[in-house]
């Protein structure tokens, strides 16, 4: 359980830091819901409160364009409960929830391409084609529906060919 979340309550908004580890999607039946995995997350004071949480892609992280691992951002959220575990296991903890005012720490000279913003399945192409290895390694869902859709839409906003280091 993160007591550190569980301390800070869930009455008000705090603004944490948070750095960009990898996206990922979760899968309800058929449908893949885009997420992005932040890590060593920070609190106001710099206090450390939670090695890692999963977080839905909102627009707010989307309108940062392109994250590469190590990328920080700053978010503010609420603490949440949560059931986690088998159903005849349940545990009770915590995460954030509903980021707003999302920045990147850190302004860099590195171009951050856009993302699809407004098309989901060009997304899940996306986060496909930057976790190919990973994905086909581990069994998890590689369809070539969705990164054809992705580079479909990377052709048409660049006019040139989508490559994992463009």
């Amino acid at each position: 359980m993160r007591k550190k979340l569980q301390e800070i309550g869930s009455t008000e908004r705090h603004f944490f830091q948070g750095t960009f580890i990898r996206s990922g999607f979760k899968t309800y039946q058929e449908h893949h819901n885009p997420t992005l995995l932040l890590g060593n997350i920070l609190d106001e004071t710099q206090q450390l409160v939670t090695e890692h949480l999963w977080f839905n892609y909102t627009l707010g992280f989307l309108r940062l364009g392109e994250l590469r691992r190590g990328d920080r951002v700053t978010f503010a959220a609420r603490v949440a409960s949560y059931q986690k575990g088998h159903w005849f296991d349940r545990q009770q903890d915590f995460r954030l929830t509903r980021p707003t005012r999302i920045s990147r720490v850190d302004e860099t000279e590195r171009k951050h391409h856009a993302l699809p913003i407004a098309n989901k399945r060009a997304l899940i192409g996306y986060i496909m084609c930057m976790n190919e290895a990973f994905y086909r390694e581990n069994g998890r869902p590689f369809e070539d529906y969705y990164v054809a859709e992705f580079k479909q839409w990377w052709q048409t906003k660049t006019g040139t060919p989508f490559s994992v280091d463009h």
